[in-house]
Order: structure tokens, then sequence, then C-alpha cells
């Protein structure tokens, strides 16, 4: 007996993943370098020699979710206020999703605070990509980063933004 297996990515829309007839000896195979978070169609195929026959079983399965492994794209902040700004992103290429995205985090502070000297704000997945912000100080510089999250995690960050919030406005 002699074994044929199959995959595809059901998500063609980000994906182009697939393979067909890849020779697998013994009963079990493993897939590598499958998309994180991703389903797949996978279908083995047995072949039974001769005139025999062949038998074929097919299966979904899906990958491991983790953390987004891009950040979003197209930050940008408008200042609303002398202490108040609205940031907007765009979404993460859905390659890098890693999984269902539920929501992101907005992390600002001043210009030369230390990581743990930020504020962080959780914005939901139904947010419209945008975050509006207050209670910042006047005539004050302050960086502003962007990133999704799955359930396994917080992924990678956008560069820092950097704005100044006026005198008055």
């Amino acid at each position: 007996t002699s074994y044929t297996v199959s995959y595809s990515n059901v998500n063609t829309d980000c994906f182009s993943d697939s393979s067909s007839g890849i020779p697998a000896s013994g009963t079990s195979y493993t897939l590598t370098g499958l998309e994180e978070g991703t389903q797949y169609s996978i279908t083995v195929t047995a072949s039974l020699g001769g005139n025999s026959g062949t038998l074929e079983g097919s299966t979904t399965a899906t990958t491991l979710i983790a953390a987004p492994s891009a950040p979003p794209s197209s930050v940008r902040v408008s200042v609303n206020s002398s202490t108040s700004i609205t940031v907007q992103w765009g979404s993460v290429e859905c390659r890098h999703h890693n999984g269902e995205i539920t929501g992101y985090w907005v992390r600002y502070g001043v210009v030369g605070s230390s990581k743990e000297d930020r504020s962080m704000l959780m914005v939901s997945r139904d947010s419209g990509g945008m975050a509006t912000i207050v209670g910042l100080s006047k005539e004050t510089v302050y960086t502003v980063q962007v990133a999704a999250v799955t359930s396994s995690g917080t992924g990678v960050y956008t560069n820092p933004l950097t704005f100044e919030t006026p005198d008055s406005q």
C-alpha cells in the first residue's frame, strides 16, 4: 500500500498554500511550513496496488493560533484639542493575522519615557481602526504605536509615530 497526502489552505483570499501528491511512507505524515491559525483541507489517498483500487479520505484541520506577525498599516494621528487626539490605523495584512484578531493595543507616552511609563488602551476589533485618547498634556511631544491582538497574544507594534499637542485649540 502506498499513500499520498494533499492539502490546501481553506482561506484562498489570503493564501495560495497547497500541495498535491506528496508521497508518504508509513501511516503518518507531518505537514510543515503551514501558516499559523489557519484552516487546511487535507486529503489522504491510499493506493492498494495492482488493480485493487484507491481509497481516499479527507478532513480539515486548523493550525495553532499565534500572535499577529506584522503590525497594522497606515497609522495616523489627528489632534482634536490640546489634550485629545484620534489615532487611526489600517488592517494587518491577512496572511499575518495568525488567527482571529480580537482587538488592538494602542500604546502612547511622552517622548523619552520608558515603556513602563507609557499608557495602554485596549480597543475592540469592531472599533473601525480608530481610538480617541483624552487627558493628554498641552504642548507635549508624544509617541503612539498600535499592535493587533489574537487569543494567543499581542503582535508586532507599529513604528512609533511622534506628534505634539498644541498650547490650546
